[in-house]
């Protein structure tokens, strides 16, 4: 009888979060039968365990961090737990879902088959590593000092040789100890040569002071295939433990930035369910593994799928004809989908074209491929290797573009917008399914982010004049605007780069939630404090009865503006100030 390869979703309970506190966050714990008790022909991988995931019920599909929490979401660390195994097709085809809510069971999902995205072996090679460098302008990135420095850059594919790298000229740092790889699978950085390999070399072009994580997903061997495959339960896993790498990292200040790189993907519909079934991944964003890449991705990763070789003129014989479709995660709305270019600039014939499922305006943009690099195969090929150069950029621009929870324009969605803002225009003018917004511009993007960097030119220079405006002449209830440019602001203490404000905001505040956006702050502002307090006047009655809590303050538009949300416990209209401290950080 035929067996499908499913992860199933449990839900979450006090015992299991007590057991993933004492294991450690995004850690698997063993496997519970009794979880699982009410389905029939299962049988359960113990080896992969439970792996705690986020509640995509609880933070709404496409938000950011920050939209998120402004919309009151706070989902719990660890909300449902995911366990693998094999059941019968004919069980399954006779499920229902409902059942299982009184069982613990929210869901059970398909666990497709993964695999990497390289093609066109024999095609001969068009241009050089050293042309890639050229076109980036990599000089430009490493004289402003963008090279990779202090990035993490996790190479999520079939394991990385250092000592090929290292033949080949590299001289990569490797981080063992926040590597991950399938149980039994092989050591970090000391896999064959293979797909992994040329992609850490691909992504050495525009970052070679980096730091990888060799990340050896595809080297499991439950789906029983090729060391070149894997299964999207062994994704999950992975970026669960990617979310710890980070979360650690965050919370010790020595984080520059994740980006994290997966060169592989789904090639045809008959490796899932169908459309429209729960358990459907590429056109599901409540399947684990799309929710975590989403929660990966607000947390602070950037994420880069590649946009998958199964272009129109020379679709990859494992698409079996289907081509214009990008399936799942490798078209979310958080990651940056990259498709293919050679060094003359035209589209690889294998490139696959819009629209994804989950977000249709994708790929976002090109990266250069199909040139001799690695010496791995004898041309770097596919959008496996167009993936990696344009996460090469990304780490580039990290080096200077640090991640802050606390700055939006350094969020993964600011530094994806300004791949597509700055792109070279191909095909269609503005976006097109064929290039996306265009080729990643190296120049462009050097040029960017190192003028957003830049410290002020004076310390004894006086601020911009401060003003605050709401929506314009339509505001909204609970909109304010504030005019302080003729009020208090000077520096704090003299000789300090840090500057204070004090102003009324207009109209008064509402009840319950108010916003208030400071605008004229000197650009390059990178710390801001806010507070907000009542405007207290002559014959006042509820002065020192109202509380104002802030609830966000989030600096924007390369620290020139910063939007404040705040709430007020008065019952009606209320006089209101804000004041604060803000500097370069």
């Amino acid at each position: 009888m035929a067996k499908r390869n499913v992860m199933i979703e449990i839900a979450g309970s006090d015992r299991l979060l007590g057991m993933s506190l004492v294991a450690g966050y995004g850690e698997s714990l063993p496997v519970d039968p009794k979880s699982v008790a009410g389905l029939k022909g299962i049988r359960l991988d113990e080896e992969f365990g439970m792996v705690p995931i986020p509640d995509g019920e609880r933070v709404p599909f496409g938000l950011t961090a920050t939209e998120a929490i402004n919309a009151g979401f706070s989902p719990p660390e660890s909300s449902s737990y995911l366990v693998r195994g094999e059941i019968e097709e004919e069980e399954l085809a006779s499920m229902s879902l409902q059942p299982f809510q009184e069982e613990g069971i929210k869901g059970i999902f398909i666990d497709a088959k993964i695999q990497t995205c390289l093609i066109c072996p024999g095609s001969p090679a068009l241009g050089t590593d050293l042309d890639v460098e050229r076109l980036l302008n990599v000089p430009k990135f490493q004289k402003h000092g963008m090279d990779g420095s202090k990035v993490l850059v996790a190479i999520v594919d079939t394991g990385i040789n250092v000592a090929h790298l290292v033949s080949k000229g590299k001289h990569p740092k490797l981080d063992t100890a926040n590597s991950w790889h399938p149980n039994g699978t092989g050591t970090p950085g000391n896999y064959g040569v293979n797909h992994g390999t040329m992609c850490a070399y691909d992504a050495l072009i525009a970052a070679p002071n980096c730091t990888l994580l060799d990340i050896a997903l595809l080297r499991s061997t439950a789906g029983g295939g090729s060391v070149m495959e894997g299964l999207l339960s062994d994704g999950v896993k992975a970026f669960s433990h990617l979310r710890g790498v980070l979360r650690t990292l965050v919370l010790s200040g020595r984080f520059h930035g994740l980006v994290v790189n997966n060169s592989w993907g789904m090639f045809h519909p008959s490796w899932d369910f169908p459309v429209g079934h729960p358990g459907n991944y590429s056109d599901n964003p409540n399947h684990p593994f799309n929710r975590i890449t989403g929660t990966l991705a607000r947390e602070g990763a950037d994420i880069l799928f590649a946009a998958g070789n199964c272009g129109r003129d020379c679709p990859d014989g494992r698409c079996q004809g289907v081509t214009g479709a990008i399936y799942g995660a490798n078209g979310h709305a958080s990651v940056t989908c990259v498709a293919g270019v050679d060094t003359s600039g035209l589209r690889v014939g294998y490139s696959t074209q819009g629209p994804a499922r989950l977000a249709p305006n994708k790929p976002d943009v090109c990266g250069y491929t199909h040139f001799k690099g690695s010496g791995v195969y004898p041309a770097d090929g596919g959008t496996s290797t167009a993936t990696p150069v344009v996460a090469g950029v990304v780490a580039a621009i990290r080096t200077k573009k640090a991640f802050k929870s606390c700055c939006p324009d350094t969020f993964p969605a600011a530094i994806r917008q300004s791949l597509r803002q700055t792109a070279i225009d191909k095909g269609a003018p503005g976006f097109d399914y064929d290039y996306g917004w265009g080729i990643v511009n190296g120049t462009k993007l050097a040029e960017l982010h190192h003028a957003a960097t830049e410290p002020a030119s004076s310390a004894a220079e006086e601020p911009t004049a401060l003003t605050a405006t709401g929506s314009g002449a339509a505001m909204n209830p609970g909109e304010s605007a504030m005019d302080v440019s003729g009020g208090f602001s000077s520096p704090t203490a003299p000789g300090t780069l840090l500057h204070s404000f004090f102003g009324r905001i207009t109209p008064d505040s509402a009840p319950g939630l108010n916003t208030l956006t400071i605008t004229g702050l000197p650009a390059g502002t990178r710390a801001i404090s806010v507070w907000m307090t009542e405007w207290v006047g002559p014959n006042n009655p509820h002065a020192g009865s109202a509380v104002f809590n802030t609830e966000s303050v989030q600096l924007f538009e390369n620290g020139t503006k910063c939007r404040v949300r705040f709430r007020s416990s008065w019952g009606s209209h209320l006089p209101a100030a804000a004041q604060g401290i803000y500097g370069p950080g």
